[in-house]
């Protein structure tokens, strides 16, 4: 009974430890889509969709930064997403495109992670849909502004 009682405790203790350890931005968990489709809104279906999700860990970087692209048609055109953030200073950052090259019903998704040191003060995901090397539709997911 005196081990199990000492465990119980150890438990205890080791749980208070994780809360008081994290910061309240690395708490922080943000997340943005949007679907694209080529041409006007409402003349042709969602042909591709952008998701991105992401932690806060400081003013000025973002981790577990995950996105994926998905091929919703078989339309020949290829969907794409990016991190967006703006800077404190309010310039807009536009991160690296990544394509989603696998064929329709396919996602693809990279991790990452993001730091600027202009700071970052809110962040979104940017969807594209090519034709080859040429822009063909365009969306953005909500923003979300940094908690820090």
């Amino acid at each position: 009974m005196r081990k199990l009682h000492s465990l119980l405790i150890a438990g205890s203790v080791a749980g208070l430890a994780v809360p008081l350890a994290a910061s309240p931005a690395a708490a922080a968990e943000a997340a943005s889509s949007c679907y694209v489709q080529a041409g006007s809104i409402g003349t042709n279906p969602n042909a591709g969709r952008a998701v991105g999700s992401w932690n806060w860990s400081s003013g000025n970087s973002l981790t577990s930064v995950h996105l994926e692209a998905s091929d919703l048609r078989a339309d020949g055109y290829t969907p794409a997403v990016r991190l967006v953030t703006k800077q404190r200073d309010g310039d807009v950052h536009y991160w690296a495109l990544h394509k989603a090259t696998g064929g329709a019903g396919t996602t693809l998704s990279w991790n990452t992670s993001a730091t600027d040191t202009q700071g970052i003060a809110s962040a979104w995901v940017q969807g594209e849909l090519l034709s080859g090397n040429s822009l063909v539709g365009l969306c953005y997911g909500d923003t979300k502004v940094n908690p820090d």
